[in-house]
């Protein structure tokens, strides 16, 4: 790993030598660092009371991939476990802990399922998302249930900015991928109609390295093929100056073959089918000055059918249906939003009992008070009540940020608060294993670091923080006196997390502007909880949990031409809970290169993709080998 870290430096102080002789009123490098969102009041990275990370449009347009778990792959301190090449399940991991503690939303709405509080990332197309917001550390005060280790708030499109847009893009890639896109904007003075629609498939028959026993061979992963159809719409209509109405609706139907985990014998013959419906209608009105209304509700209708053609035949529809309302009020130096939520909750499937049913009511109370010009301190608290648990929650976080010098971009920021998860259904419900005595899982979460703006040859952001979080309660299934698995609030861990971040950009010329990013994890996540007398596994690494994350990426861009470059670490995964075996540490290089041609109104955009650019024997999760160097065209025309 060392010489190519080395390599991505060498490159990094090239970039900012070469553009010390400019003279510093040329530097128009900005970030995204405006109008974070994910702790509901609208603040900055520099002002946020916890790390935020922006994956603004630019970067999305910008990265290899189609879905969310690719616009993540370049998040600090995330770590995906990707089961496969494109189309293979996808979950979350931040801060040492698992898929189901991490909170993502969309829109503000979250889309972990009541079923197994996860969600995955391969289903959440790119297309339609306009940035996506990072909190890395816990925020139940906020969101209640599932954000323990994190939030990822994705904010979609709603409109181009233009009277009139289209664009139509088209798809060649390896393995007989294919995919056609569409998306139009219209707007009016009051009114405002977008929609993008996608259809894409595979062959997915990637090659990889099998190691027989005797030598490594090549191989190609069988009925791995999968069919994906997104379609989002949105819609936005102004009734006055002050007020205003979106609806965001959003269907994909998803076809995948699953070729199961490759141990020398025949792939799997099993297919899941996806079928998810989200709906949003949103209404906020700004009633005076300093009072600003918003109201909410969102309907999710998922269903997904799993087969074998052999023992299982399952299938688990989702009805999610919530509603939110919240107030804004501002004056001075103090903002507060009180609000309330209430959610219905009901899984249908033949693998759990009739009455899987949840209803949860929360009441919060957020807020940000600067008792000084240059300090600001972020209260917050909430109570939720769990119907089926018949159980009360009450969760509250304090932040701080503080500047100590006003004329510099230098920030001090802490935070400490508890946060929770609640069981899921699967865990209550699951046929004659269930445990319905289980308490919701809990945790209590510290952040503190610094960040600092600074013009050095280039327009530079440093970030440094520290994550310390204790989570007690957590469920484990384990074999009981019957020798049958069932969950148990058994477990106990804790996790120290420091992070490194830099990004810089130089506009070394008229037409050549640089930007490039380093991203550093360390993250040491231990199990502290005894399983039976003598237990091996206590005070081990958490299974699955990189000790090291490294990720940098560099964009160039001369004139209508770009060339974007991906590096990613990954260091080993201990695969048992002993730490005996592992899967070994793995860096990969990715990059795009794209040319845009203009024609009065009319843009045409040539882009070619390289994954895995050095063909790489490699595995993220094992057993489930990943594809060798492959590639991807894409063409779009745009009015």
């Amino acid at each position: 790993m060392s010489y190519k870290i080395l390599l991505v430096a060498l490159i990094f102080i090239f970039v900012c030598d070469t553009g010390f002789s400019q003279n510093k009123d040329s530097i128009k490098y900005t970030t995204d660092q405006i109008n974070v969102i994910s702790n509901k009041i609208a603040t900055d990275i520099f002002f946020s009371p916890s790390k935020v990370q922006l994956i603004g449009s630019k970067e999305i347009e910008n990265k290899n991939g189609e879905t969310l778990s690719d616009i993540l792959q370049i998040a600090g301190g995330v770590f995906l476990k990707v089961y496969g090449g494109r189309g293979s399940l996808s979950t979350i991991s931040t801060n040492g802990l698992g898929a189901e503690h991490t909170l993502v939303l969309l829109n503000g709405f979250k889309l972990n399922s009541s079923q197994n509080a996860q969600i995955d990332l391969s289903t959440v197309s790119k297309d339609n998302i306009e940035r996506v917001e990072v909190m890395n550390n816990g925020s139940s005060s906020i969101y209640g249930s599932e954000a323990i280790g994190g939030v990822v708030n994705i904010i979609t499109k709603n409109s181009i900015g233009k009277d009139f847009y289209f664009k139509i893009n088209g798809q060649l890639g390896s393995y007989k991928q294919r995919k056609i896109g569409f998306e139009a904007n219209k707007s009016t003075n009051n009114f405002n109609c977008y929609i993008n629609l996608s259809k894409e498939s595979s062959l997915n028959n990637y090659q990889y390295y099998f190691n027989n026993g005797i030598d490594k061979i090549i191989k190609e992963r069988a009925n791995s093929n999968y069919e994906v159809a997104n379609y989002s719409f949105n819609l936005n209509f102004k009734i006055n100056p002050n007020s205003k109405m979106i609806l965001f609706s959003n269907y994909s139907d998803i076809m995948r073959n699953i070729p199961g985990i490759e141990a020398g014998s025949e792939a799997s013959k099993a297919t899941q089918l996806d079928n998810n419906w989200n709906n949003i209608l949103s209404y906020e009105n700004g009633l005076s000055k300093n009072v600003y209304l918003k109201s909410q509700i969102n309907f999710q209708n998922n269903l997904s059918r799993y087969s074998d053609l052999t023992i299982t035949n399952s299938f688990y529809k989702n009805i999610y249906i919530s509603h939110s309302s919240q107030i804004n009020y501002s004056k001075n130096y103090l903002e507060i939003i009180p609000g309330y939520e209430v959610s219905y909750a009901a899984l249908m499937s033949n693998e759990v009992e009739d009455k899987a049913i949840r209803v949860q009511t929360s009441f919060y109370l957020v807020s940000e008070i600067s008792p000084f010009k240059l300090l600001k301190v972020f209260p917050s608290v909430r109570c939720d009540h769990i119907s089926d648990l018949n159980q009360y929650v009450f969760t509250g976080k304090f932040g701080i940020n503080y500047r100590p010098i006003e004329s510099l971009n230098w920030n001090f920021k802490s935070s400490i608060g508890n946060n929770f998860t609640s069981p899921t259904l699967n865990e209550l419900y699951w046929k004659d294993l269930g445990n319905k005595n289980l308490k919701p899982e809990s945790s209590l979460n510290f952040d503190a670091g610094m960040i600092f703006g600074f013009e050095l040859f280039s327009k530079n952001i440093l970030e440094i923080t520290y994550t310390n979080i204790e989570a007690k309660n957590k469920i484990v299934w384990s074999p009981n006196s019957n020798g049958l698995w069932t969950p148990k609030n058994i477990g106990s861990s804790t996790s120290n997390i420091f992070m490194f971040e830099i990004n810089a950009g130089k506009d070394l010329s008229k037409n050549f502007n640089a930007t490039i990013g380093f991203k550093y994890s360390n993250t040491r996540s231990l199990k502290k909880s005894v399983d039976f007398t003598g237990d091996p596994s206590f005070g081990k690494q958490i299974f699955y949990v990189p000790d090291q994350l490294v990720k940098c990426s560099i964009y160039l861009k001369y004139k209508e031409s770009g060339l974007n470059i991906f590096y990613s670490f990954t260091g080993k995964r201990f695969t048992d809970f002993e730490n005996n075996n592992f899967v070994p540490a793995v860096d990969m290089f990715e990059l795009n290169f794209s040319q845009n041609l203009k024609f009065d109104k009319f843009n045409t955009l040539l882009k070619l993709e390289v994954n895995n650019l050095f063909n790489k024997d490699y595995q993220i999760i094992s057993g489930y080998p990943m594809p060798l160097r492959n590639y991807k065209i894409n063409l779009s025309f745009e009015y």
